[in-house]
């Protein structure tokens, strides 16, 4: 028994010295991976630190290009002077902390936490949606640059020129602001880009004529009025629409002139009945009067006068003449045959100047309205010839690009 008992314990010894001689390498290449993976972490969150430290501050002043596209343009409420929109902001700007780094490491960092320019949409209405997205993109030098990517839906101001109100044309802008001061910040157009307008998504087509073309402008913004030193940076991206004027023109101006054409027909009474040519001529003055307050709902309160405010004011004046007249009439009845001569010159002069008058504001919307439509329609085949040439310029860039290699 005692040698079967001492062959029994040879044998798991053995047993377990095999096992142990197999199981020892697994144990130290675990404890080398361990020792490793350790090593990689303790690396990433120091080369983390130091692009955190030198990215959060920037001692030069950045460059941040922008584009702005106008995705879909929606109501244009001129009594509130505002619109609604749905626009996409795009901003680029180099991170040289980033340069040249492998992907390991660029998937290892958060691009939230690096250095940014602080945008915001300086004439928006309110807290508009906003949805931010962020990416690290490389040139063919291997620099780094940040690209943003901001899609905002919401309401935004606009100071409207009405002075040619219904032809007039307005300016739909979205300025694009940073929070930190000028020195710091540039923000410019980007050249790989364009500003787009998509006007197929137009919600107001039936009242606004949208154009494609976009203009930009760039501006200081005062940050403190006390401190006129200290300012904010900001790109202005504007696209135009112009108004239909075509239901003004026939429910406002048409209307209105066969009101005032029929205050010559009051002259067909007897001047010996100056009460019913009265009661005629005020009937149509409270009649242009109520165009006028229909006509002064549809627009803010603004202290000058529109087009359609000057001819409305001239029919008025008009037709106050035409009732003047008819109260001094009375007084020239002793002479009956005088007073008859006396009316047809007063009616000959008033059709006269109401005639010259309609010409004339014909004319004036034909110069200066109309003018400005004509230039924003030149201004949109230009955008379109670019647009083109730009196309072409790139397409051949890739097709020399596809060649060489």
């Amino acid at each position: 028994m005692p040698s079967k008992m001492y062959d029994m314990c040879g044998q798991e010894i053995s047993v377990v010295r095999a096992l142990s001689t197999t199981i020892s390498p697994y144990m130290n290449q675990n404890q080398q991976y361990t020792k490793s993976q350790k090593d990689t972490q303790r690396k990433t969150a120091v080369r983390r630190s130091l692009i955190r430290s030198e990215t959060l501050t920037r001692e030069e002043k950045v460059q941040v290009q922008i584009v702005v596209q106008f995705f879909k343009v929606g109501e244009i409420d001129t009594l509130k002077e505002q619109f609604n929109a749905d626009v996409v902001v795009k901003a680029k700007w180099r991170e040289p902390a980033m340069d040249r780094q492998d992907r390991t490491d660029i998937d290892s960092i958060d691009l939230d936490k690096l250095w940014n320019p602080k945008l915001y949409i300086e004439n928006a209405l309110g807290d508009p949606k906003e949805h931010i997205r962020h990416r690290l993109i490389y040139n063919d030098k291997g620099e780094a640059y940040i690209y943003q990517k901001r899609i905002v839906k919401g309401t935004f101001m606009e100071n409207l020129e009405l002075n040619d109100f219904p032809f007039d044309v307005q300016d739909l802008t979205i300025t694009v602001a940073s929070e930190l001061p000028s020195n710091e910040v540039e923000l410019v157009v980007d050249p790989s880009e364009h500003h787009v307008v998509n006007r197929q998504s137009f919600v107001d087509e039936q009242e606004w004529h949208l154009y494609i073309h976009t203009e930009c402008s760039r501006k200081e913004l005062v940050i403190d009025q006390a401190d006129n030193s200290v300012k904010r940076a900001s790109l202005s991206v504007k696209c135009r629409a112009a108004r239909r004027p075509g239901y003004f023109v026939w429910n406002i101006f048409l209307v209105t002139f066969l009101i005032c054409s029929l205050a010559f027909a009051t002259f067909s009474v007897d001047k010996s009945l100056p009460q019913n040519r009265l009661q005629l001529s005020f009937t149509l003055v409270l009649t242009a009067v109520a165009f006028k307050s229909v006509v002064n709902s549809s627009l803010p309160r603004i202290s000058y006068l529109t087009y359609m405010d000057k001819y409305l004011l001239a029919s008025m004046i008009m037709l106050s003449g035409v009732c003047t007249w008819h109260a001094i009439v009375t007084r020239l009845l002793d002479n009956r045959t005088r007073a008859d001569e006396i009316e047809e010159i007063v009616l000959t002069v008033l059709g006269i100047l109401y005639v010259l008058y309609n010409l004339g504001f014909v004319v004036l919307i034909y110069l200066f309205p109309c003018k400005k439509r004509r230039i924003m329609a030149q201004k949109d085949r230009e955008y379109k010839i670019s647009s083109v040439n730009s196309c072409l310029v790139s397409h051949s860039s890739l097709s020399q690009t596809s060649r060489s290699s």
